[in-house]
């Protein structure tokens, strides 16, 4: 047993002369740079990969911004179904019209619209709200008619009957 135990301390000994002696040794110069080229060219993809995320975030961010935007700018407004409208299609001179009133299908929007000029019935103006002269008569409106055939507001218009109106 003793043996044994010889045997054992020998390798012990043995053991931490080789740990004692590689303390002192290091990696040679040519693996020192290889390793630390690796280490940078792991960094520089992880980088590259975080920054490419970034940018790919940002540009889908601008894109959401700008589109609706952009959307926002170039759509025509719709009639207001709250609000009579003002028009910029002004009644001729020495006419006097009353704002744009909405009609049912004032929600749609309106695209390439145009007025049409009818003759009502002077009921028709007690259903706005206005008062009708004589309702047996008829009175001259303008219809805003959209792309699709629907009506979307009408005013009223009262032509000059004399010569001073006309002025």
């Amino acid at each position: 047993m003793s043996d044994h135990g010889h045997h054992d301390e020998a390798l012990t000994r043995a053991l931490r002369a080789m740990a004692e002696d590689d303390e002192a040794l290091g990696a040679s110069p040519d693996v020192e740079v290889r390793l630390l080229a690796e280490a940078q060219v792991i960094a520089l993809t992880r980088r590259r990969r975080v920054y490419g995320a970034a940018a790919a975030l940002a540009a889908a961010l601008l894109v959401a911004i700008a589109v609706p935007a952009w959307r926002w700018a170039t759509v025509r407004p719709a009639v207001d179904p709250a609000s009579p409208v003002e028009s910029s299609a002004r009644a001729t001179p020495g006419e006097e019209a009353t704002d744009f009133f909405p009609l049912m299908y004032s929600n749609v929007p309106v695209e390439d619209g145009h007025t049409v000029r009818v003759e009502l019935p002077q009921a028709a103006l007690s259903s706005f709200g206005l008062e009708a002269d004589d309702t047996s008569g008829t009175v001259l409106a303008d219809v805003l008619v959209g792309h699709d055939g629907l009506a979307r507001a009408v005013r009223f218009v009262r032509p000059a009957t004399s010569a001073q109106e006309q002025r």
